[in-house]
């Protein structure tokens, strides 16, 4: 008996010993302990800085650039600063995605969608799915003329909510998701959805709570996985798994529609001539299935709105606390524009101050976040420190962007015209909003043109103040992506 209980004891400490081991020439980085890793001392500084962003930023002040972690049984390195993002984002072997079940189970633990896949099913899926995009609009003038209708549909709501009174007071984070999703949406699925419904308000809600839950580099029960057994709530399984299983039930609604009413001749969407493909005569290439566009869907859902609505959200919020900032973007736009014509994308090269202010709030938000994660393709070396195939590689932005000392000056400070010079725009290497490399964000021109518009729109229409009794804070919540903290604004019809 005493032998059986030395020779466990012995075997487990063996294995112990072996999980604090860290690979040869592996990045620097804190102590792993059996079992939690380097977990304690990430969760010790980031409950004194509140975010996962400034403790990676104050580990690699210590360890350098390349941090390595280890959080339970996920191996991470975090990298940070200008010159190693550059590096790791161009690299063909750093090109991958992750694997495990966080990042599978969301597509009923298959690897499928276009956010999270590579290699030769990326690049197909994404070539289709680009080509038919443009075909029903993006990037090009009705892309435009599709965001431009969003936005007067969002101005003629908040025109209504003001009804007889001189003001309305906005929680202003929760203005702009359904508008921005409608931008991608009608291109993709061929639908819009009005502000005021109910069903798509609580699956934006539902989706909200997933965010704040969770990381761009997993959960709680994704680092532990037994903590999906002992503690699904509080580990964050219980609320990832009923977001997605409403998601699902959503888009299978929403394709069943598409199935019963599709006329093969005449597409009115992707989902339309993706379905068309899935029913031809022709052999298909083994990465189109249905699984995999209600995967793609749900990508586009989720992406297509969160990250640019958190972005106006960030500049709206810097727009209230600077009025001068405020004034002189409207001043633009009246010079530009005038009151009787709503702005478009023909108005953006003539107005570079607006221009700026986007690209402002750009730096806020993404100097504030990490990357979509990647994954090392095979063996490789990034600024010197060898990275073993399949360890999860990610992007911490702040030092490019927000950190004292980068290449822009009081970088907290909202300072449009840092973008400026000899009245151009000018934006530094160190700008990577939208990452670098062949995973460069899908939804960039998109993105960008959903906050000009949504900005010049609101702005010639409307001032934003603060509300004096519930002030604005610049503190900010982390999740999948960074986003304000709650707060509102006086929203008052400008008179000319």
């Amino acid at each position: 008996m005493w032998f059986l209980i030395t020779i466990t004891a012995f075997l487990l400490g063996i294995l112990a010993y072996l999980d604090t081991r860290k690979p040869k020439k592996f990045p620097p980085g804190p102590k792993w302990w059996p079992i939690l890793g380097s977990a304690p001392q990430i969760s010790n500084i980031q409950k004194r800085t509140k975010h996962l962003v400034y403790a990676t930023t104050e580990l690699s002040k210590k360890y350098g650039p390349i941090l390595g972690l280890k959080v339970g049984t996920q191996v991470i390195v975090v990298v940070n600063g200008p010159a190693a993002n550059k590096e790791f984002l161009m690299s063909e072997d750093l090109a991958g995605r992750p694997l495990g079940e966080f990042f599978d189970k969301r597509t009923w633990g298959k690897r499928r969608g276009i956010l999270l896949v590579d290699e030769l099913f990326w690049q197909e899926q994404r070539r289709f799915f680009l080509k038919q995009l443009r075909e029903f609009g993006f990037g090009t003038k009705n892309m435009s003329t599709l965001i431009e209708e969003e936005a007067q549909e969002l101005i003629a709501y908040i025109f209504k909510s003001i009804a007889l009174n001189d003001s309305v007071i906005f929680n202003v984070q929760n203005l702009f998701n359904l508008h921005i999703l409608n931008s991608l949406w009608k291109m993709l699925a061929g639908v819009r959805y009005d502000a005021e419904n109910k069903k798509m308000r609580e699956l934006q809600a539902i989706l909200n709570d997933l965010f704040r839950a969770v990381s761009m580099v997993g959960a709680t029960f994704s680092h532990f996985p037994i903590l999906k057994y002992l503690a699904p709530e509080k580990s964050g399984y219980n609320v990832y798994v009923r977001s997605h299983q409403c998601l699902w039930k959503f888009l299978r609604k929403e394709l069943a529609y598409h199935k019963e009413t599709n006329v093969p001749d005449s597409p009115r969407d992707v989902i339309d001539v993706y379905l068309n493909v899935l029913n031809s005569s022709e052999e298909i290439a083994g990465s189109f299935s249905e699984e995999q566009l209600v995967a793609t869907c749900m990508d586009m859902f989720m992406a297509g709105s969160e990250t640019t609505s958190n972005t106006l959200s960030f500049g709206f919020l810097y727009l209230i606390l600077n009025p001068s900032v405020q004034r002189k973007a409207q001043e633009e736009i009246d010079r530009v524009v005038g009151k009787d014509r709503s702005p478009s994308l023909n108005d953006r090269p003539k107005m570079p101050y607006v221009e700026c202010v986007v690209m402002e709030s750009l730096r806020m938000f993404a100097g504030r976040a990490f990357t979509v994660p990647h994954r090392a393709l095979r063996d490789t070396y990034l600024c010197g420190y060898r990275i073993p195939k399949d360890v999860l590689v990610i992007a911490n932005l702040y030092g490019c962007m927000l950190e004292e000392g980068c290449a822009y000056e009081n970088p907290e400070q909202f300072i449009p015209e840092r973008f400026l010079k000899d009245g151009k725009i000018y934006l530094p290497d160190s700008f990577m909003p939208f990452g670098l490399g062949k995973h460069r964000c899908l939804g960039e021109s998109l993105a960008r043109a959903n906050i000009f518009l949504f900005v010049a729109g609101l702005l010639q229409k409307f001032d934003f103040n603060i509300v004096p009794e519930q002030p604005p804070t610049t503190e900010w919540a982390d999740g999948i992506t960074p986003g304000p903290k709650p707060f509102k604004a006086r929203i008052t019809p400008r008179k000319f």
